[in-house]
Protein backbone atom coordinates (compact mmCIF):
# COMPACT_ATOMS: atom_id res chain seq x y z
CA UNK A 1 0.00 0.00 0.00
CA UNK A 2 1.35 2.75 -1.14
CA UNK A 3 0.66 5.92 1.24
CA UNK A 4 3.94 8.32 0.38
CA UNK A 5 2.85 11.43 -1.93
CA UNK A 6 4.83 11.57 -5.11
CA UNK A 7 7.64 13.91 -5.28
CA UNK A 8 5.82 16.89 -7.41
CA UNK A 9 3.59 16.75 -3.99
CA UNK A 10 4.78 20.18 -1.79
CA UNK A 11 5.20 18.66 2.04
CA UNK A 12 5.69 22.04 4.08
CA UNK A 13 6.61 19.80 6.78
CA UNK A 14 7.26 16.16 7.86
CA UNK A 15 5.70 14.61 10.84
CA UNK A 16 8.10 14.43 13.62
CA UNK A 17 8.32 11.87 16.64
CA UNK A 18 5.85 13.81 18.62
CA UNK A 19 3.26 13.13 16.00
CA UNK A 20 4.07 9.26 15.74
CA UNK A 21 3.52 9.59 19.71
CA UNK A 22 0.32 11.37 19.29
CA UNK A 23 -1.47 9.82 16.80
CA UNK A 24 -2.45 6.22 18.32
CA UNK A 25 -3.35 8.07 21.37
CA UNK A 26 -5.82 10.07 19.23
CA UNK A 27 -6.81 7.25 17.40
CA UNK A 28 -7.32 5.00 20.53
CA UNK A 29 -9.43 8.18 22.25
CA UNK A 30 -11.33 8.45 19.32
CA UNK A 31 -12.32 4.59 19.63
CA UNK A 32 -13.03 5.15 23.38
CA UNK A 33 -15.27 8.34 22.46
CA UNK A 34 -17.31 6.91 20.20
CA UNK A 35 -18.05 3.68 22.00
CA UNK A 36 -19.05 5.87 24.98
CA UNK A 37 -21.17 8.55 23.20
CA UNK A 38 -22.19 7.09 20.08
CA UNK A 39 -23.28 3.05 20.56
CA UNK A 40 -26.29 1.79 21.31
CA UNK A 41 -27.41 -0.80 23.45
CA UNK A 42 -28.05 -2.94 20.31
CA UNK A 43 -24.70 -2.57 19.29
CA UNK A 44 -25.20 0.01 16.49
CA UNK A 45 -22.70 2.71 16.45
CA UNK A 46 -24.11 5.91 14.80
CA UNK A 47 -21.15 7.63 14.08
CA UNK A 48 -17.25 6.20 13.96
CA UNK A 49 -14.99 8.54 14.61
CA UNK A 50 -11.52 6.83 14.18
CA UNK A 51 -11.05 6.50 10.65
CA UNK A 52 -10.99 10.21 10.21
CA UNK A 53 -7.58 10.77 12.55
CA UNK A 54 -5.70 8.40 9.89
CA UNK A 55 -7.46 9.91 6.92
CA UNK A 56 -6.56 14.03 8.09
CA UNK A 57 -3.20 13.52 9.04
CA UNK A 58 -2.56 11.87 5.37
CA UNK A 59 -4.04 14.70 4.23
CA UNK A 60 -2.31 17.26 6.15
CA UNK A 61 0.90 15.84 5.57
CA UNK A 62 0.53 15.21 2.34
CA UNK A 63 1.25 11.50 2.31
CA UNK A 64 4.45 12.39 4.04
CA UNK A 65 5.72 8.55 6.22
CA UNK A 66 2.59 7.30 5.39
CA UNK A 67 3.00 4.19 5.85
CA UNK A 68 4.34 4.49 9.56
CA UNK A 69 1.37 6.45 9.96
CA UNK A 70 -0.34 3.65 8.90
CA UNK A 71 1.15 0.59 10.72
CA UNK A 72 1.06 2.90 14.44
CA UNK A 73 -3.25 3.44 13.72
CA UNK A 74 -3.35 -0.06 12.43
CA UNK A 75 -1.79 -1.58 15.62
CA UNK A 76 -4.01 1.12 17.51
CA UNK A 77 -7.45 -0.14 16.29
CA UNK A 78 -5.99 -3.68 16.55
CA UNK A 79 -5.52 -3.18 20.24
CA UNK A 80 -8.73 -1.18 20.80
CA UNK A 81 -10.81 -4.19 18.72
CA UNK A 82 -9.52 -7.03 20.85
CA UNK A 83 -12.23 -6.56 23.45
CA UNK A 84 -14.91 -6.35 21.21
CA UNK A 85 -13.48 -9.05 18.64
CA UNK A 86 -11.76 -12.33 18.41
CA UNK A 87 -7.92 -11.59 17.16
CA UNK A 88 -8.23 -12.52 13.58
CA UNK A 89 -11.81 -11.02 13.13
CA UNK A 90 -10.20 -8.15 15.48
CA UNK A 91 -6.85 -7.74 12.69
CA UNK A 92 -9.08 -8.41 10.03
CA UNK A 93 -11.90 -5.38 11.31
CA UNK A 94 -8.42 -2.75 11.34
CA UNK A 95 -7.70 -3.56 7.76
CA UNK A 96 -10.92 -3.31 6.87
CA UNK A 97 -10.94 0.62 8.90
CA UNK A 98 -7.35 0.91 6.79
CA UNK A 99 -8.16 -0.28 3.52
CA UNK A 100 -10.96 2.40 3.86
CA UNK A 101 -8.77 5.21 4.92
CA UNK A 102 -6.02 4.34 2.22
CA UNK A 103 -8.74 4.31 -0.66
CA UNK A 104 -10.44 7.63 0.23
CA UNK A 105 -6.68 9.45 0.44
CA UNK A 106 -5.12 8.11 -2.84
CA UNK A 107 -9.04 9.10 -4.18
CA UNK A 108 -8.94 12.57 -2.95
CA UNK A 109 -5.34 12.10 -4.17
CA UNK A 110 -6.02 11.25 -7.33
CA UNK A 111 -8.76 13.69 -7.33
CA UNK A 112 -6.61 16.78 -6.94
CA UNK A 113 -8.29 17.68 -3.41
CA UNK A 114 -6.40 20.43 -1.45
CA UNK A 115 -5.14 19.51 1.69
CA UNK A 116 -7.84 21.44 3.54
CA UNK A 117 -10.57 21.24 1.92
CA UNK A 118 -10.25 25.01 1.12
CA UNK A 119 -12.67 25.17 -1.66
CA UNK A 120 -16.48 23.60 -2.17
CA UNK A 121 -15.24 21.64 -4.92
CA UNK A 122 -13.06 20.01 -2.60
CA UNK A 123 -15.34 19.37 0.18
CA UNK A 124 -17.72 17.47 -2.37
CA UNK A 125 -14.39 15.22 -4.05
CA UNK A 126 -14.67 14.28 -0.45
CA UNK A 127 -17.66 13.19 0.10
CA UNK A 128 -17.31 11.15 -3.27
CA UNK A 129 -14.46 9.69 -1.92
CA UNK A 130 -14.62 9.04 1.63
CA UNK A 131 -18.16 8.85 3.35
CA UNK A 132 -19.59 7.58 0.01
CA UNK A 133 -17.06 5.30 -1.93
CA UNK A 134 -14.25 4.77 0.60
CA UNK A 135 -16.84 3.74 3.61
CA UNK A 136 -19.40 2.01 0.87
CA UNK A 137 -16.55 -0.24 0.47
CA UNK A 138 -15.18 -0.74 3.80
CA UNK A 139 -18.38 -1.91 4.99
CA UNK A 140 -18.54 -4.68 2.13
CA UNK A 141 -15.36 -6.50 3.13
CA UNK A 142 -16.16 -5.75 6.98
CA UNK A 143 -20.19 -7.28 6.40
CA UNK A 144 -18.52 -10.44 5.49
CA UNK A 145 -15.90 -10.02 8.56
CA UNK A 146 -18.99 -9.44 10.97
CA UNK A 147 -20.75 -12.58 9.35
CA UNK A 148 -17.96 -14.83 10.77
CA UNK A 149 -19.17 -13.99 14.54
CA UNK A 150 -21.08 -16.33 16.30
CA UNK A 151 -23.11 -13.83 18.18
CA UNK A 152 -24.35 -11.72 14.67
CA UNK A 153 -27.05 -12.99 13.09
CA UNK A 154 -28.23 -9.65 11.22
CA UNK A 155 -28.22 -10.04 7.48
CA UNK A 156 -25.25 -9.08 5.38
CA UNK A 157 -27.07 -6.11 3.79
CA UNK A 158 -27.72 -4.87 7.61
CA UNK A 159 -24.43 -5.14 8.39
CA UNK A 160 -23.21 -3.21 5.94
CA UNK A 161 -25.37 -0.42 6.05
CA UNK A 162 -24.53 0.42 9.54
CA UNK A 163 -20.85 0.05 9.08
CA UNK A 164 -21.82 2.33 5.95
CA UNK A 165 -23.61 5.22 7.48
CA UNK A 166 -21.60 4.95 10.64
CA UNK A 167 -18.35 5.53 9.44
CA UNK A 168 -19.46 7.75 6.54
CA UNK A 169 -20.61 10.08 8.95
CA UNK A 170 -17.39 9.95 11.15
CA UNK A 171 -15.26 10.99 8.45
CA UNK A 172 -18.04 13.92 7.24
CA UNK A 173 -17.90 15.10 10.75
CA UNK A 174 -14.52 14.31 12.24
CA UNK A 175 -12.32 14.91 9.15
CA UNK A 176 -12.97 18.55 8.71
CA UNK A 177 -12.45 19.19 12.45
CA UNK A 178 -8.86 17.73 12.42
CA UNK A 179 -7.85 19.43 9.10
CA UNK A 180 -9.19 22.85 10.66
CA UNK A 181 -7.24 22.46 13.63
CA UNK A 182 -4.01 20.77 12.28
CA UNK A 183 -3.86 23.88 9.18
CA UNK A 184 -3.85 28.06 10.15
CA UNK A 185 -6.47 29.19 10.11
CA UNK A 186 -6.49 31.95 7.25
CA UNK A 187 -9.65 33.73 8.74
CA UNK A 188 -8.63 34.20 12.25
CA UNK A 189 -10.83 34.79 15.00
CA UNK A 190 -14.46 35.39 13.00
CA UNK A 191 -17.32 36.60 14.71
CA UNK A 192 -15.98 38.34 17.83
CA UNK A 193 -17.74 37.60 21.34
CA UNK A 194 -20.85 37.71 19.36
CA UNK A 195 -20.02 34.66 17.30
CA UNK A 196 -18.87 33.08 20.55
CA UNK A 197 -21.87 34.27 22.57
CA UNK A 198 -23.74 32.42 19.34
CA UNK A 199 -22.19 29.14 19.63
CA UNK A 200 -22.30 28.90 23.15
CA UNK A 201 -26.01 29.22 22.89
CA UNK A 202 -26.14 26.93 20.56
CA UNK A 203 -24.73 24.75 22.20
CA UNK A 204 -26.85 25.20 25.53
CA UNK A 205 -29.52 24.88 22.94
CA UNK A 206 -28.74 21.97 21.46
CA UNK A 207 -28.51 20.01 25.28
CA UNK A 208 -31.52 21.37 26.10
CA UNK A 209 -32.99 19.46 23.14
CA UNK A 210 -31.42 16.46 23.13
CA UNK A 211 -31.46 15.82 27.19
CA UNK A 212 -35.20 16.44 27.21
CA UNK A 213 -37.01 14.14 29.36
CA UNK A 214 -38.57 10.93 27.64
CA UNK A 215 -41.76 11.06 28.62
CA UNK A 216 -43.54 13.57 27.21
CA UNK A 217 -45.77 14.59 29.76
CA UNK A 218 -42.43 15.27 31.80
CA UNK A 219 -42.57 19.22 33.39
CA UNK A 220 -39.40 20.15 31.29
CA UNK A 221 -40.54 18.66 28.38
CA UNK A 222 -39.70 20.84 25.24
CA UNK A 223 -42.27 20.30 21.79
CA UNK A 224 -39.53 20.70 19.64
CA UNK A 225 -36.76 19.07 16.99
CA UNK A 226 -33.26 19.41 16.72
CA UNK A 227 -33.55 20.48 13.12
CA UNK A 228 -34.27 23.54 14.23
CA UNK A 229 -30.35 23.85 15.59
CA UNK A 230 -29.80 24.09 11.50
CA UNK A 231 -30.83 28.27 12.03
CA UNK A 232 -28.18 29.22 14.58
CA UNK A 233 -25.48 27.16 12.82
CA UNK A 234 -25.92 28.73 9.26
CA UNK A 235 -25.38 31.89 11.39
CA UNK A 236 -21.81 30.57 12.55
CA UNK A 237 -21.39 28.90 9.68
CA UNK A 238 -21.52 32.81 7.91
CA UNK A 239 -20.42 34.73 10.70
CA UNK A 240 -17.54 32.45 12.74
CA UNK A 241 -15.58 30.77 10.00
CA UNK A 242 -14.73 27.06 9.03
CA UNK A 243 -12.92 25.96 12.43
CA UNK A 244 -15.36 27.03 14.95
CA UNK A 245 -18.38 25.54 12.56
CA UNK A 246 -16.44 22.28 12.51
CA UNK A 247 -16.30 22.02 15.81
CA UNK A 248 -20.02 23.01 16.45
CA UNK A 249 -21.26 20.29 14.00
CA UNK A 250 -19.12 17.90 15.46
CA UNK A 251 -20.31 18.64 18.86
CA UNK A 252 -24.20 18.88 17.88
CA UNK A 253 -23.53 15.41 15.93
CA UNK A 254 -21.80 13.89 19.11
CA UNK A 255 -24.46 15.15 21.23
CA UNK A 256 -27.40 13.28 18.56
CA UNK A 257 -25.35 9.88 18.91
CA UNK A 258 -25.03 10.29 22.78
CA UNK A 259 -28.88 11.25 22.99
CA UNK A 260 -30.22 8.43 20.85
CA UNK A 261 -28.13 6.12 22.39
CA UNK A 262 -28.89 6.57 26.04
CA UNK A 263 -33.06 6.02 25.32
CA UNK A 264 -33.61 9.71 24.22
CA UNK A 265 -36.18 10.44 21.54
CA UNK A 266 -35.49 14.08 20.09
CA UNK A 267 -36.49 12.95 16.80
CA UNK A 268 -39.45 11.71 17.78
CA UNK A 269 -40.78 8.10 19.04
CA UNK A 270 -39.65 5.27 16.90
CA UNK A 271 -37.97 1.77 17.31
CA UNK A 272 -34.35 1.80 18.18
CA UNK A 273 -32.92 1.32 14.68
CA UNK A 274 -35.17 3.90 13.36
CA UNK A 275 -34.64 7.02 15.59
CA UNK A 276 -30.61 5.61 14.93
CA UNK A 277 -31.53 6.04 11.07
CA UNK A 278 -32.98 9.37 12.17
CA UNK A 279 -30.69 10.69 13.78
CA UNK A 280 -27.86 9.86 11.13
CA UNK A 281 -30.13 11.67 8.90
CA UNK A 282 -30.16 15.07 11.05
CA UNK A 283 -26.30 14.56 11.66
CA UNK A 284 -25.33 14.17 7.75
CA UNK A 285 -27.85 16.98 6.55
CA UNK A 286 -26.48 18.73 9.67
CA UNK A 287 -22.92 17.95 8.17
CA UNK A 288 -23.07 18.85 4.68
CA UNK A 289 -24.72 22.22 4.86
CA UNK A 290 -23.46 23.46 7.84
CA UNK A 291 -19.42 22.94 6.45
CA UNK A 292 -20.78 23.03 2.78
CA UNK A 293 -21.75 26.72 3.35
CA UNK A 294 -18.91 27.55 5.59
CA UNK A 295 -16.30 26.28 2.76
CA UNK A 296 -18.48 27.67 0.10
CA UNK A 297 -17.97 31.27 1.85
CA UNK A 298 -14.23 30.79 3.02
CA UNK A 299 -13.82 30.42 -0.68
CA UNK A 300 -15.88 33.01 -1.98
CA UNK A 301 -13.99 35.41 0.93
CA UNK A 302 -10.64 34.46 -0.61
CA UNK A 303 -11.71 35.04 -3.65
CA UNK A 304 -13.04 38.66 -2.96
CA UNK A 305 -9.76 39.23 -0.94
CA UNK A 306 -7.44 37.79 -4.17
CA UNK A 307 -9.32 40.35 -6.32
CA UNK A 308 -9.04 43.09 -3.92
CA UNK A 309 -5.37 42.13 -3.61
CA UNK A 310 -5.07 41.90 -7.79
CA UNK A 311 -7.12 45.46 -8.09
CA UNK A 312 -5.10 46.55 -5.81
CA UNK A 313 -1.42 45.68 -7.42
CA UNK A 314 -2.73 46.86 -10.84
CA UNK A 315 -3.53 50.28 -9.08
CA UNK A 316 0.15 50.34 -8.06
CA UNK A 317 0.97 49.45 -11.34
CA UNK A 318 -1.05 51.99 -13.14
CA UNK A 319 -0.22 54.54 -10.78
CA UNK A 320 3.56 54.15 -11.73
CA UNK A 321 2.41 53.71 -15.15
CA UNK A 322 1.03 56.81 -15.34
CA UNK A 323 3.87 58.40 -13.20
CA UNK A 324 6.23 56.91 -15.85
CA UNK A 325 4.09 58.41 -18.71
CA UNK A 326 3.94 61.82 -16.61
CA UNK A 327 7.72 61.52 -16.03
CA UNK A 328 8.03 60.86 -20.05
CA UNK A 329 5.63 63.56 -21.51
CA UNK A 330 7.76 66.25 -19.26
CA UNK A 331 10.94 64.84 -20.34
CA UNK A 332 13.45 65.80 -23.48
CA UNK A 333 13.74 62.38 -25.14
CA UNK A 334 17.65 63.24 -26.08
CA UNK A 335 18.86 65.23 -22.93
CA UNK A 336 16.75 63.30 -20.00
CA UNK A 337 16.09 66.73 -18.86
CA UNK A 338 13.01 68.53 -18.54
CA UNK A 339 11.26 69.59 -21.64
CA UNK A 340 9.54 72.87 -22.77
CA UNK A 341 6.82 71.81 -21.37
CA UNK A 342 7.83 71.02 -17.89
CA UNK A 343 9.43 74.32 -17.71
CA UNK A 344 6.23 76.18 -18.70
CA UNK A 345 4.56 74.23 -15.92
CA UNK A 346 7.45 74.64 -13.02
CA UNK A 347 7.50 78.28 -14.23
CA UNK A 348 4.02 79.22 -14.01
CA UNK A 349 4.01 77.65 -10.00
CA UNK A 350 7.17 79.05 -8.82
CA UNK A 351 5.81 82.56 -10.10
CA UNK A 352 3.15 81.80 -7.99
CA UNK A 353 5.19 80.83 -5.09
CA UNK A 354 7.23 83.59 -5.53
CA UNK A 355 4.59 85.99 -5.45
CA UNK A 356 3.12 84.69 -2.39
CA UNK A 357 6.33 84.67 -0.47
CA UNK A 358 7.79 87.49 -1.79
CA UNK A 359 11.36 85.78 -2.42
CA UNK A 360 12.77 86.67 -5.61
CA UNK A 361 13.05 84.53 -9.06
CA UNK A 362 15.57 83.50 -11.36
CA UNK A 363 15.88 82.36 -14.92
CA UNK A 364 18.54 82.07 -16.56
CA UNK A 365 18.82 81.32 -20.58
CA UNK A 366 21.73 79.65 -22.06
CA UNK A 367 22.25 79.19 -25.59
CA UNK A 368 25.22 77.12 -27.19
CA UNK A 369 27.23 79.21 -29.36
CA UNK A 370 27.55 78.58 -33.19
CA UNK A 371 25.86 75.31 -32.98
CA UNK A 372 24.83 75.43 -36.28
CA UNK A 373 28.44 75.61 -37.72
CA UNK A 374 28.92 72.86 -35.35
CA UNK A 375 26.65 70.25 -36.01
CA UNK A 376 27.50 71.14 -40.21
CA UNK A 377 30.80 70.08 -39.58
CA UNK A 378 30.42 67.46 -36.76
CA UNK A 379 27.66 65.75 -38.05
CA UNK A 380 23.66 65.19 -36.12
CA UNK A 381 24.89 62.44 -33.90
CA UNK A 382 27.76 64.10 -32.44
CA UNK A 383 25.14 67.45 -32.44
CA UNK A 384 23.60 65.16 -30.21
CA UNK A 385 25.78 64.95 -27.89
CA UNK A 386 26.80 68.15 -27.69
CA UNK A 387 23.36 68.61 -25.94
CA UNK A 388 23.38 66.36 -24.22
CA UNK A 389 27.06 67.30 -22.30
CA UNK A 390 25.62 70.74 -22.17
CA UNK A 391 22.58 69.00 -19.89
CA UNK A 392 25.03 67.50 -17.92
CA UNK A 393 27.23 70.61 -17.04
CA UNK A 394 24.24 72.45 -16.42
CA UNK A 395 22.77 69.44 -14.18
CA UNK A 396 25.93 69.73 -12.13
CA UNK A 397 25.51 72.86 -11.13
CA UNK A 398 22.13 73.41 -10.64
CA UNK A 399 21.29 70.75 -8.18
CA UNK A 400 18.62 71.66 -5.70
CA UNK A 401 15.55 70.32 -5.32
CA UNK A 402 13.57 73.17 -6.00
CA UNK A 403 15.20 73.91 -9.09
CA UNK A 404 14.79 72.52 -12.50
CA UNK A 405 17.09 72.60 -15.75
CA UNK A 406 14.88 72.29 -19.09
CA UNK A 407 15.76 71.95 -22.90
CA UNK A 408 13.44 75.09 -23.85
CA UNK A 409 14.18 74.49 -27.47
CA UNK A 410 16.67 73.89 -29.89
CA UNK A 411 19.99 74.47 -28.10
CA UNK A 412 18.37 76.20 -26.28
CA UNK A 413 18.23 75.52 -22.58
CA UNK A 414 16.69 77.37 -19.51
CA UNK A 415 17.38 76.84 -15.66
CA UNK A 416 14.77 77.73 -12.94
CA UNK A 417 16.47 79.02 -9.79
CA UNK A 418 13.68 80.10 -6.61
CA UNK A 419 15.02 82.29 -4.03
CA UNK A 420 18.21 83.22 -5.16
CA UNK A 421 19.04 87.12 -5.46
CA UNK A 422 20.92 88.65 -8.03
CA UNK A 423 24.29 88.13 -7.08
CA UNK A 424 23.06 84.62 -6.82
CA UNK A 425 21.66 83.63 -10.25
CA UNK A 426 24.71 85.06 -11.44
CA UNK A 427 27.21 83.33 -9.82
CA UNK A 428 25.62 80.05 -10.98
CA UNK A 429 25.35 81.15 -14.16
CA UNK A 430 28.93 82.11 -14.51
CA UNK A 431 29.97 78.55 -13.29
CA UNK A 432 28.02 77.04 -15.74
CA UNK A 433 29.46 78.82 -18.83
CA UNK A 434 33.09 78.28 -17.65
CA UNK A 435 32.62 74.75 -16.81
CA UNK A 436 31.56 74.04 -20.20
CA UNK A 437 34.95 75.67 -21.57
CA UNK A 438 36.44 73.87 -19.08
CA UNK A 439 35.39 70.22 -20.45
CA UNK A 440 37.43 71.68 -23.53
CA UNK A 441 34.97 69.99 -26.16
CA UNK A 442 36.54 70.89 -29.67
CA UNK A 443 34.77 73.05 -31.95
CA UNK A 444 36.71 74.33 -34.78
CA UNK A 445 34.46 76.84 -36.22
CA UNK A 446 34.36 78.40 -33.12
CA UNK A 447 36.42 81.34 -32.12
CA UNK A 448 37.69 79.72 -28.94
CA UNK A 449 38.05 76.49 -30.02
CA UNK A 450 36.06 74.20 -27.97
CA UNK A 451 32.27 74.42 -26.84
CA UNK A 452 30.81 77.02 -25.12
CA UNK A 453 27.66 78.64 -24.34
CA UNK A 454 26.10 82.25 -23.78
CA UNK A 455 23.80 82.69 -20.55
CA UNK A 456 20.99 85.79 -20.00
CA UNK A 457 20.21 85.85 -16.50
CA UNK A 458 17.01 87.92 -15.19
CA UNK A 459 16.08 88.05 -11.39
CA UNK A 460 12.38 89.21 -10.36
CA UNK A 461 10.62 89.77 -7.39
CA UNK A 462 7.05 89.25 -8.52
CA UNK A 463 4.10 91.47 -7.69
CA UNK A 464 0.30 91.06 -8.69
CA UNK A 465 0.33 93.06 -11.81
CA UNK A 466 3.74 90.76 -13.33
CA UNK A 467 3.85 87.91 -15.14
CA UNK A 468 6.09 85.07 -16.26
CA UNK A 469 6.26 85.84 -19.15
CA UNK A 470 8.14 89.04 -18.32
CA UNK A 471 10.76 87.08 -16.55
CA UNK A 472 11.30 85.24 -19.76
CA UNK A 473 11.39 88.17 -22.34
CA UNK A 474 14.19 90.17 -19.76
CA UNK A 475 16.54 86.88 -19.55
CA UNK A 476 15.73 86.35 -23.44
CA UNK A 477 17.04 90.13 -23.88
CA UNK A 478 19.88 89.31 -21.11
CA UNK A 479 20.86 86.47 -23.91
CA UNK A 480 20.92 88.16 -26.66
CA UNK A 481 23.33 91.37 -24.86
CA UNK A 482 25.55 88.43 -24.55
CA UNK A 483 25.51 86.80 -28.15
CA UNK A 484 25.95 90.38 -29.47
CA UNK A 485 29.02 91.46 -27.18
CA UNK A 486 31.13 88.56 -28.09
CA UNK A 487 29.84 85.02 -26.46
CA UNK A 488 30.62 82.71 -23.92
CA UNK A 489 30.03 85.13 -21.26
CA UNK A 490 27.09 86.12 -19.04
CA UNK A 491 25.11 88.33 -19.32
CA UNK A 492 22.42 90.05 -16.47
CA UNK A 493 19.59 92.40 -17.35
CA UNK A 494 19.58 95.71 -15.18
CA UNK A 495 17.34 96.62 -12.25
CA UNK A 496 15.84 99.66 -14.57
CA UNK A 497 15.11 97.07 -17.73
CA UNK A 498 12.56 95.72 -15.18
CA UNK A 499 11.16 98.70 -14.35
CA UNK A 500 11.25 99.85 -18.02
CA UNK A 501 9.30 96.27 -18.69
CA UNK A 502 7.33 96.75 -15.95
CA UNK A 503 6.12 100.19 -17.00
CA UNK A 504 5.32 99.20 -20.65
CA UNK A 505 3.52 96.32 -19.06
CA UNK A 506 0.93 98.40 -17.00
CA UNK A 507 0.31 100.55 -20.32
Amino acid sequence: MALIAPPSAAVSSRPDWRVFLLLPLLHFASVKLTMSLALSPENEVVVWLPNAVLLAALLHWQGARGGWMAALVLASDIYANIPAFPPLQATLVSLCNLSEVAFTYLLMRRLGVSPGLERIHDFGRFLLAGPLLGSLGASLLAGVVLLTLDRVSAPYSTLTLLWWFGDALGLLIYTPLLLAFLRPDPEGARGGPAGIAMVGLTLAFAALLFTQPVNAGAAFHVALTPHLLLLPLLWVAVRCGTRCTALTVALIALGAAWSVTTGHQPFGAASPHDTILRAQEYILTLSIIGMGLSILLREQRALAQDLEDKVRERTVELEASNRRLAELSATDSLTGIANRRRFDETMEAEWARARRSGEPLALCLLDVDLFKPYNDHYGHLAGDDCLRLVAEVINAHVRRASDLVARYGGEEFAFIIPGVDADGALATAHAVCAALQARGQPHVRSPFGVLTASIGVAVMVPTDDDTPDQLVRLADQALYEAKRAGRNRVVQVASEDVETLRAVHRR
